[in-house]
């Protein structure tokens, strides 16, 4: 990407720091979740974490003027409490392929994340979003 840069063009990205996802209080879902997520993600070889690297990765690539932003919704209602539920639904089949659960428990623990997003005073995260930037 840096070397399609013009002369003093910008480039900017975005990925996530699983590491940072929390829920208050604990949650057995939340965790077994967070595992699978992460796991899945290893297994295809790809970074869960990488986003606190990117801006180390595009000092590497000769970017100059690298700055950094980190951005991480919570709340205790709306779409936010939601994103867990939601996103395991999506890598469900990542993680049954993965072997790392059965389709069953990955079911089964869909439905608690589900209950415990509308549970009075839960708190839920997105992941820590890191957004680097900076001039080729």
């Amino acid at each position: 990407m840096r070397a399609s840069l013009a002369p003093g063009g910008a480039l900017v990205v975005e990925d996530i720091d699983f590491s940072g996802h929390f829920s208050h209080p604990d949650s057995p879902a939340f965790r077994r979740y967070q595992e699978w997520y992460c796991a899945a993600v290893r297994a295809r070889g790809c970074d869960p974490n990488i986003g606190p690297r990117l801006p180390a990765l595009l000092d590497d690539a000769g970017v100059h003027d690298v700055g950094v932003h980190v951005v991480q919704p919570c709340g205790r209602e709306g779409e936010v409490t939601i994103i867990a539920p939601l996103t395991l639904e999506n890598v469900a089949d990542a993680i049954v392929q993965a072997q790392l659960a059965s389709r069953e428990e990955v079911e089964r623990t869909i439905d608690e994340l589900y209950e415990f997003a509308r549970a009075d005073g839960t708190l839920l995260s997105f992941p820590r979003i890191v957004q680097a930037w900076g001039r080729g």
